[in-house]
């Protein structure tokens, strides 16, 4: 009995290990893929007659709350899809700064060539002053949590930041499509 709960036990830790190498893999991968975009958006920055990104601005009032500002970006890639015969434009990295009354926050959502939200950085300014900012770090594939790091005491469950990611890519091709 000892050696089939000892074996069972060991196909147990070589599974988690694989599973832990495999989220490994894929969070390299995504931090890859975020490198690339943060390249791209410099280089368009710099080239502007190759710019695509377009810049929503929201304000108003939210009760209990007050005065609420946010800015979102949408960086994306434009081309021409010849089994539909018109240019598409898809969102690869979406950034939005906002407040909450009086405190700050920044959020960034990396989207693979899918359409899938891969990766989301959300902070903002923290409750607790002795860590100054609270920080969400969320990698997904196939719209599952492969791994997530957090600085903070209050945090957004990662549903809520796959949730939001996925509705500004949504609002972007609703505003891009005619």
């Amino acid at each position: 009995m000892k050696q089939i709960l000892t074996i069972v036990c060991l196909l147990f830790a070589i599974g988690a290990q694989a599973q832990t190498g495999a989220a490994k893999k894929t969070v390299d991968e995504i931090r890859e893929q975020y490198a690339s975009a943060k390249q791209r958006i410099e280089y368009n920055n710099q080239a502007e007659e190759t710019r695509n990104q377009m810049t929503v601005n929201l304000s108003h009032m939210v009760p209990g709350t007050g005065h609420q500002e946010k800015v979102v970006t949408f960086y994306f890639t434009t081309y021409f899809d010849e089994g539909v015969g018109e240019y598409i434009s898809k969102p690869y990295f979406i950034t939005a700064t906002y407040n909450v009354a009086a405190r700050k926050h920044y959020d960034e959502y990396l989207i693979d060539d899918k359409g899938h939200v891969v990766f989301a950085y959300l902070s903002g300014d923290s409750f607790d002053t002795s860590i100054g900012r609270d920080e969400l770090r969320f990698y997904w594939k196939n719209d599952r949590l492969v791994h997530k790091q957090e600085k903070c005491f209050d945090a957004v469950h990662e549903s809520v930041a796959l949730q939001q990611g996925k509705n500004m890519a949504q609002a972007f091709s609703l505003m891009m499509s005619e």
